[in-house]
């Protein structure tokens, strides 16, 4: 008796937070005002460049995204160098802001959580 009554409060305690982490905020219409692309730094502390270290190619982005009168900055990065058509100069987006978080869906319904650089952007 005493096992079930444990295992029912685990349960219940399971439930309760899955359906509370289910809970969506609501998206917030926002606008990019910019995007920066960031070359990756070179190490000149090398010799020459058999004595590199293999760098992994990282492709990152600075963007700028207007909500209401607020600005932030956020930043992007992909293994792959594309950008999505979505982070376009004055293309219309939906975000979710959470703290010192962006995140947002892309049209093929992946989420992009974007860590918030700055806020707000003057």
């Amino acid at each position: 008796m005493k096992t079930s009554a444990t295992l029912f409060a685990l349960m219940s305690g399971v439930l309760s937070a899955s359906m509370h982490g289910a809970a969506k905020t609501e998206d917030q219409p926002a606008i990019v005002v910019s995007v920066e692309n960031h070359d990756p730094q070179s190490n000149s502390n090398y010799a020459g460049p058999l004595d590199l270290p293999l760098q992994p190619q990282i492709y990152s982005y600075d963007i700028g995204i207007q909500v209401g009168s607020t600005l932030y900055r956020t930043s992007y990065a992909s293994a792959f160098d594309y950008l999505p058509a979505v982070f376009a100069t004055n293309h219309p987006i939906q975000v979710d802001l959470g703290d010192h978080v962006m995140y947002m869906t892309l049209p093929d319904d992946r989420a992009v959580r974007m860590p918030i650089a700055s806020w707000p952007m003057a």
